[in-house]
């Protein structure tokens, strides 16, 4: 069985197309699969920065978001890395469903967890609510883009 592959024209100027979806994927959920992987890492990046202030934001108090301050750098690292590993699945146009669906997954479950200690009054509710809300919107943005990949053929 003979494979075909599809060759893209290179722009006059000789540099690399641009915005350009891997043959067989949408270019939607390209974007969301680069999107998720960057934000996932923008995130990360920020709760290691700032692990006290990130944590504050969500309507902790000081006392105890110092305390947690070891808690934001763990979750930290775990947003990084499952940054990197969606934007890699993005570059390399290799594992991407898998990639896109744990980390959905991890989303629905910091929804629940968040959603959780706002319902205890363990945080701000309203705060933490929004945070809840923004995991789950990460979630399906993850499961749409998975979703969208097993579609297409190839």
């Amino acid at each position: 069985m003979a494979f075909s592959r599809r060759v893209r024209p290179t722009p006059i100027d000789g540099s690399a197309p641009r915005n350009v979806a891997p043959e067989g994927e949408s270019q939607q959920a390209h974007s969301i699969t680069t999107t998720l992987g960057a934000g996932r890492i923008a995130l990360g990046a920020t709760f290691l920065a700032f692990p006290v202030a990130s944590v504050r934001l969500v309507g902790v108090d000081t006392a105890s978001a110092g305390r947690m301050v070891w808690l934001a750098r763990m979750a930290a690292a775990r947003d990084i890395a499952l940054g990197l590993g969606v934007v890699a699945t993005a570059v390399s146009r290799r594992a991407r469903v898998p990639a896109l669906a744990v980390t959905a997954l991890v989303d629905v479950t910091d929804a629940v967890a968040v959603a959780m200690a706002a319902r205890e009054h363990r945080l701000d509710p309203v705060r933490g609510y929004a945070v809840a809300a923004g995991a789950a919107v990460g979630a399906l943005a993850g499961f749409a883009a998975a979703a969208d990949l097993l579609r297409r053929p190839g």
